[in-house]
Parts: C-alpha cells; structure tokens; sequence
C-alpha cells in the first residue's frame, strides 16, 4: 500500500476510481442549515469535480462517507469549511447540527489547533470502537496537501493519539470530461 506524510505520520492512501459527473457549478455547503438538502444549496459561478455513483451526483466526500459506512463506521460525515465554522453533512447530502459526538469532537480538534478549523480533513467519523477516522480527498495528479492541513493533522493526532485513524482518499476519474480550467 502506498503511504504519503500527513503531519509528522505516515499514512495510507486509498484509490478510488468514480465518475466524474458533468462541470457543475459549486453548490455552496458553507450557507447550508441543518436539515437542508446539499441539491437545494446556492451555486456559484466556480465549478466543482463532483462524482456520480449510481447515477447520482455528489460531492466527493459523500463518496468516501459512503465508503465508510459500508466499511462499518459508527457514524460518518463529510465537512465544508468556508469561513471560519464548518457545516457537516451527512452520507445522505442533508445539513447536519454540529452537537453531540461530532460537536465535541470538532471542538477538541479546534482547540488544539491554535482555535481554528483550517486543515479540517474532508470526512470525519467514528469506528465502533471509538476510532476517530479522518480522510482527505485529493484528484489525482490535481491535489496536494497544505500546510493547513498538515498542521490540523499535528493537532488531531495530539488530541486522538492512536485513535485517530488517518489517511488520504487518492480518486481518478474513470471518464476523461473536458474540465474547464477553473
């Protein structure tokens, strides 16, 4: 398995292979309330690589939420940051409170990272047994990680220690659209 570094750790990363849905504009989950369905936020004039499973269109992270589940997490969600408070979604595209295991969490994370959100990976969740799993998507050959995010990656593995299971989702395109270059 190939590994790339993550903060100060070596971490997996794991390919997937979807399909990229059609250019979409960028649906804006950062103005999303709970309960809101992510098909009904605002779009903006950016676009966005969205993949579509089975015919529906999702962002990125849903997929690996998905992923997850099915793999046997506890719970799972994906993060928008755009500004300086994060919206989580659900696996199944609705807004979700951020209260409970999750707003604890995220509070934690944040505090320990000198109190902000920046480097927030792109899905968070919880195993069964209490391991906190955290994945970055990055497109192949398009993405690299930041500084922000090795920083929050610092950060989380001082709060979780060995609880934290951390790693990168590496996805390709199984289709070749013509992406506008935006």
């Amino acid at each position: 398995m190939s590994t790339i570094r993550f903060g100060d750790d070596e971490v997996p990363i794991i390919e997937r292979s979807w399909r990229c849905a059609p250019c979409l504009p960028y649906r804006q989950i950062s103005v999303m309330k709970p309960g809101d369905h992510w098909a009904a936020a605002p779009t903006t004039q950016q676009f966005e690589h969205y993949v579509e499973i089975d015919g529906e269109v999702m962002p990125v992270g849903a997929a690996i939420a998905r992923d997850l589940l099915m793999d046997g997490a506890a719970w799972v969600c994906f993060t928008e940051l755009w500004g300086r408070r994060p919206v989580v979604v659900s696996p199944d595209l609705v807004a979700q409170e951020m209260d409970g295991r999750v707003g604890v969490l995220l509070s934690d994370l944040r505090a320990a990272n000198d109190g902000r959100f920046g480097g927030l990976p792109d899905v968070i969740g919880e195993w069964a047994d209490g391991t906190v799993v955290m994945r970055e998507a990055k497109k192949k050959s398009k993405d690299r990680l930041s500084v922000n995010q090795h920083k929050f990656a610092r950060a989380a593995r001082r709060v979780l220690g060995d609880r934290l299971d951390l790693a990168v989702v590496v996805w390709t395109p199984i289709n070749d659209p013509d992406w506008p270059l935006v």
